[in-house]
């Protein structure tokens, strides 16, 4: 499982070290030699197909996508399944980063320095955040001649990576006598780096409010006051390309959705996410056209098309589904799927709703009304892929906060926190669609201020105020499943989110199971049992808080 020679590394031999040691060991890159501008933009690179793997099951957990592969939650993953994130970890980014400090400590070059640990420590948070227990101190040290390292406990290395923050902000702050040149995230600006800095950590205590409240709230106010992400020019975000080749270059929604074949979507939005997205509270979300993508005007076009792409509209409602919930699909011409059904593939491919522009790439949906309505999907079509990860948007502090204040009593307002957090995401969906060059027809865009007016009315009605705002969270979050699968084991929010199809569908998952590669080449680790709630350490809510 873990490989720790240099010749991960996939940089151009020619830039990293001379032809004599070249002729000495082929295979082997001399670190004396690295070129560590070029290390940075490969580490860099690796890190954005990390934070993208990390986001494929939250996403499907956390009901933004559909999870499909069982129809109880001890049926749905395989420790296969997480061998992809685990290698893009270990194998790739942090061994490299480990590479990167060890090469640029102590040279001036302070930048190279600080930025390698906010992206290390952004890693271990989110490895905690998704599996628990992981290896930390002894891990990436396969030179050394260990090759079974030992889990660290959540708690010893969010500890860690706190420290690791703390310690890049200082270096940071110094002027390097050799400045960073290559930086696909932020040109280059310490202070924009310094912003993200402060913000993991504000990430990082808002989870550890539920284990170490006075903690959290006494280094959150310190927080509040410090350089955050909260402008759009701070977000921290990895931008994708439209290029064939490398076949990674366009956003992977995008890639699942729009293929090179018209009318071969792949994968399944959640029914819930969309409809909640739509009209759920009886006003229309600015965003939803801009977040999806409807290939048919109504689900009767759909059926003409093929009587038998949507099977499940014939299905009876799951009789422990309210009355509320989003079930199969629903008009205007809105097909998904429902959490946790893994029911065979129907020919249902030109009916399915698709990812839109933001953030993936995709299309904007202009279709004013026409019921009869049918463009598939393919690719080339809409930003061509060319969308972002969003890894941490300015608007998602504004959300932080109202929780912190809702919950820890942290100074500020809740209720204005969450309406700037709403406004600044509509208006960020709506920029990114309008600097792809698709702009929605005039008249087209439900109201902002109609939408925020709804929310503010609820909001002010509803005796659970942490529900309403980080509901408004939870649809901001769009695209980031690491932050959706934390909201809700933190918060149980939003409260109606969809339940699993199957009535008796077992423990919700807490935590990921062990990918199959590290149980089973590493002899220091049991794999974890899937049929017994397994938590965080910082989740210390009851087991069937959330299902």
């Amino acid at each position: 499982m873990f490989n720790y020679s240099f010749s991960l590394f996939t940089l151009s031999s020619c830039d990293l070290f001379e032809l004599d040691e070249k002729l000495d060991n082929p295979n082997e890159v001399g670190v004396g030699n690295l070129d560590v501008n070029l290390l940075m933009d490969k580490v860099q690179l690796d890190f954005a197909d990390f934070v993208s793997e990390a986001n494929e099951q939250t996403r499907q957990l956390s009901r933004m996508m559909a999870m499909t592969g069982g129809d109880i939650y001890a049926r749905a993953y395989v420790p296969q399944d997480f061998n992809t994130i685990w290698d893009r970890a270990y194998q790739e980014t942090l061994v490299q980063l480990e590479t990167l400090v060890g090469a640029t400590d102590g040279t001036g070059r302070t930048a190279h320095s600080g930025v390698a640990r906010v992206m290390k420590a952004y890693i271990y948070l989110t490895l905690v955040d998704i599996f628990g227990d992981v290896p930390f101190s002894e891990a990436v040290k396969g030179g050394e001649g260990n090759f079974n390292p030992k889990v660290d406990t959540g708690k010893d290395i969010y500890d860690a990576s706190i420290l690791l923050l703390d310690e890049a902000i200082a270096l940071l702050a110094q002027t390097p006598t050799i400045g960073l040149t290559r930086d696909i995230y932020y040109g280059g600006n310490r202070t924009r780096w310094t912003a993200l800095a402060n913000t993991l950590k504000l990430k990082a205590f808002v989870n550890l409010r539920l284990t170490d409240a006075a903690r959290a709230k006494t280094n959150i106010e310190q927080l509040l006051s410090a350089d955050l992400i909260d402008t759009d020019a701070e977000e921290f975000i990895y931008k994708y390309g439209t290029a064939d080749v490398p076949a990674r270059s366009r956003h992977p929604q995008y890639r699942d959705m729009y293929k090179p074949q018209a009318g071969d979507a792949d994968t399944y939005i959640n029914n819930y996410f969309m409809l909640a997205a739509y009209n759920q509270k009886g006003v229309q979300d600015p965003r939803w056209r801009y977040y999806f993508y409807r290939q048919v005007g109504s689900l009767d076009k759909a059926l003409n098309d093929d009587p038998e792409a949507i099977p499940c509209i014939i299905s009876p409602r799951p009789s422990h589904y309210p009355f509320a919930q989003a079930w199969c699909s629903f008009d205007p011409g809105f097909f998904g799927r429902e959490h946790g059904n893994n029911d065979g593939i129907p020919p249902d491919t030109r009916a399915k709703t698709c990812v839109g522009v933001y953030p993936s790439g995709g299309r904007l949906d202009t279709n004013n009304g026409d019921v009869n309505y049918q463009i598939v999907t393919q690719q080339g079509q809409g930003a061509n892929g060319a969308g972002i990860l969003p890894i941490w948007m300015a608007f998602y502090t504004d959300f932080v906060k109202a929780e912190a204040a809702l919950t820890l009593g942290v100074a500020g307002n809740a209720e204005a926190l969450m309406v700037s957090g709403i406004e600044k995401s509509i208006a960020r969906v709506r920029k990114f669609s309008n600097d792809s060059g698709q702009a929605l027809p005039s008249g087209l865009e439900p109201s902002t201020t109609e939408y925020v007016g709804k929310v503010k009315e609820i909001y002010a009605a509803s005796s659970d105020k942490l529900d309403v705002a980080m509901k408004e969270y939870y649809l901001a979050l769009w695209g980031n499943g690491v932050e959706a699968y934390n909201l809700y084991r933190r918060t149980g929010k939003p409260s109606d989110i969809q339940p699993m199809r199957a009535a008796v569908p077992g423990s919700f998952i807490r935590s990921l199971l062990y990918p199959a590669d590290f149980v089973n080449l590493n002899s220091s680790v049991d794999q974890k049992p899937n049929d017994k709630v397994v938590k965080v350490f910082w989740d210390n809510n009851p087991d069937d808080f959330i299902k």
